[in-house]
């Protein structure tokens, strides 16, 4: 069987489908996976990295789309190329969410998240979220960036930018606070992946949610770690749900913009 993905297309959202992605092609009666990937040139050099690990994943780019009906066009037109694979896609705005998750019998409102609505729509688990997440890393490329940013032995990692406006965010922490977008002239040479390092190094995590902060729980990362409720948002309940913290990914707190733990 061969296979076609395709998903919503933030970073955020290619790095949350790269354990469904790997379970799918993992599956013996599956030859081949190809990803969809409906993106800029500098995300789709991205996510066609994420997986070179793995022949039977082929990465195929496709100019974003200015609107998700133009994108679900796309989509329909990769039916007539490619007959033989069977589709497992989707490309929805947030408001139809809800609705569709309860078609796939998830609750919205309280006990599940969006993320979980993808994996169902793509047939995978939940759990291959985190049991088949991976990404070779590239340790010499994250060595030269560390050495490049020259950071103190001990600092905060501080994400409170994404393809949002900034944030400005000032953790409460006596550590030395870094912010990857502050060395946005980086970002051209060094993807997101060749900050691991940088990322396991920190002492103290601060996110926002964004791409990033779905690397971040892909990682598991076992130090102090902190989410920013600054952001609103369809089926993502931060505090009933496995959106945040997990039985795989757990030990974040939650905190407003002022730094003040949340309940609820």
């Amino acid at each position: 069987m061969k296979v076609l993905l395709t998903n919503n297309s933030g970073l955020g959202d290619y790095i949350l489908m790269n354990g469904a992605t790997r379970f799918i092609a993992a599956q013996e009666d599956v030859e081949e996976v190809v990803v969809l990937c409906m993106a800029t040139h500098d995300r789709y050099q991205q996510i066609k990295r994420m997986y070179s690990d793995n022949p039977n994943i082929k990465v195929i780019g496709e100019p974003h789309p200015n609107s998700f009906r133009k994108g679900r066009k796309k989509i329909k037109r990769y039916r007539t190329r490619y007959p033989e694979h069977q589709f497992r896609t989707f490309f929805w705005e947030s408001f139809v969410w809800p609705g569709a998750m309860e078609r796939v019998g998830l609750d919205p409102h309280q006990k599940n998240c969006w993320p979980e609505l993808f994996y169902a729509s793509q047939q995978a688990p939940y759990s291959a979220r985190h049991e088949h997440f991976y990404i070779k890393r590239d340790y010499d490329r994250e060595a030269e960036l560390i050495e490049k940013l020259a950071l103190p032995s001990e600092y905060a990692l501080c994400i409170d930018e994404g393809n949002i406006p900034r944030f400005g965010l000032t953790p409460k922490t006596s550590l030395f606070t870094f912010k990857p977008h502050s060395r946005r002239d980086l970002f051209d040479k060094y993807h997101i992946w060749d900050w691991m390092g940088v990322i396991e190094a920190a002492a103290e995590i601060y996110t926002i949610d964004t791409g990033w902060m779905h690397l971040l729980k892909s990682m598991r990362l076992n130090k102090p770690k902190f989410f920013y409720h600054v952001r609103g948002g369809v089926a993502k309940n931060v505090f009933t749900s496995r959106y945040i913290n997990d039985e795989y990914d757990y030990g974040w707190t939650i905190i407003n913009a002022a730094g003040m733990l949340v309940t609820s």
